[in-house]
């Protein structure tokens, strides 16, 4: 019994010093100093943004601090995402062992630990950055009465130009549109920011003289072009970009040409917020219609309304096509997720009746220049005879 006792009792001191052997061998701590300069540096990040949204004018700095501090915050939701994918990992390796690691080399594979989640973050970021500066055309099939096609459409929404979004990155856009060759480009909201610089107004008209649209380049207001009070003023700015702005309006593009198209632009939802008054409802923007053309079915009704919200509307209204922004969707993963929660369609093709609707995730960005649920797009819309058409569009 003796002999059992003594032999427990000279195990332990064996293990005791195995593992104060394991801690000695253990990598060297980070320095207090260190860590103090990287609590600093977040400090700094993190409100490098809200002070940027405090300051006036688009100097580099005020730039440079709006573009460094909507980059972190993209880079902190990425960096939580790798982290809670991370943990779920190392839950898991406690019961499973899949991967065995020393206890001399926890610290190691710690620091390990911390520098991927750094990288795969700042590597996402950059891919959205990607996504964001290499836009697409997506390219559409919607069916129309065969009297009205065929009609080449361009659609571009959310483009947002302000700080971020500057004349250069624009011009890019309109470089992928001008090959197109649309014969009617539309802007549905959230062209410019509060941020836009009317400087830079010049610069966008003549980025958009190049295209030659024979319908005309026509627009409405999104939330974005009333923050901080600036809605009249973008009102007063746009149409000096060459942008026909409908503020719950509607015109016949093709008139002069015996066309049939009744194009209805509605101001967007959130006015009321900044104004005190609701926007029109879609019968009272065209009560004032003529009968020869409220009578007649042939034409087509496409309506331009920035945010995808009630779209029992357009279809209670006789709508065939509703086109709409807003969304981005989501932009940023796992954000779609939650706009496919809060709207009917958050983005893409879907129907009510007779009434189709394309929900764009936009051109440019809001905050970060970062886009993770696909690129940032331009929608070419080809209005088709019915018997060439998709039958179910694709996203």
């Amino acid at each position: 019994m003796n002999e059992r006792s003594n032999t427990d009792e000279g195990l332990v001191p064996e293990v005791s010093n195995t593992l104060e052997e394991g801690k000695k061998s253990t990598a060297p701590g980070i320095p207090k100093i260190a860590w103090a300069g990287v609590c600093l540096l977040v400090l700094v990040l993190s409100l490098a943004y809200p002070v940027a949204r405090l300051l006036e004018g688009n100097g580099f700095w005020i730039k440079a601090s709006t573009f460094v501090g909507t980059f972190w915050m993209a880079f902190v939701l990425h960096a939580v995402m790798v982290w809670v994918v991370v943990g779920i990992f190392r839950f898991f390796n406690r019961r499973c062992h899949w991967l065995v690691i020393a206890p001399e080399r926890q610290r190691v594979w710690r620091y390990r630990r911390y520098a991927g989640i750094f990288t795969v973050a700042l590597l996402i970021n950059f891919a959205g950055w990607v996504n964001v500066h290499d836009p697409i055309v997506r390219e559409v099939k919607l069916s129309v009465p065969a009297g009205i096609a065929p009609l080449r459409i361009v659609l571009l929404s959310d483009t947002h130009l302000g700080r971020l979004s500057s004349p250069v990155f624009f011009n890019k856009v309109i470089d992928r549109i001008e090959p197109l060759s649309p014969d009617l480009v539309l802007f549905a909201g959230d062209i410019i920011e509060y941020d836009f610089d009317p400087e830079d107004v010049e610069a966008t008209a003549v980025a958009l003289r190049r295209l030659k649209p024979r319908l005309g380049i026509w627009g409405v207001m999104g939330n974005h072009e009333y923050k901080r009070g600036r809605g009249a003023l973008s009102l007063q700015l746009l149409p000096q970009t060459g942008i026909q702005m409908l503020i719950d309006q509607w015109a016949i593009p093709d008139e002069a040409s015996g066309g049939k198209i009744l194009l209805i632009g509605r101001d967007d939802r959130t006015v009321v917020n900044f104004s005190g008054q609701a926007r029109k409802t879609l019968q009272e923007i065209t009560a004032n219609v003529p009968e020869r053309v409220a009578g007649d079915h042939e034409y087509l009704k496409i309506l331009l309304d920035h945010q995808p919200s009630h779209l029992e509307e357009a279809e209670a209204a006789g709508v065939d096509l509703q086109l709409s922004g807003h969304t981005h969707n989501g932009q940023l993963f796992p954000l779609n997720l939650f706009a496919r929660a809060l709207f009917e369609n958050s983005y893409g093709y879907s129907r009510r009746g007779k009434t189709q609707y394309w929900v764009s995730a936009g051109a440019g960005t809001w905050g970060p220049r970062v886009r993770t649920t696909g690129r940032a797009e331009i929608v070419l819309i080809d209005l088709v005879a019915q018997s060439q058409a998709l039958a179910n569009p694709q996203r």
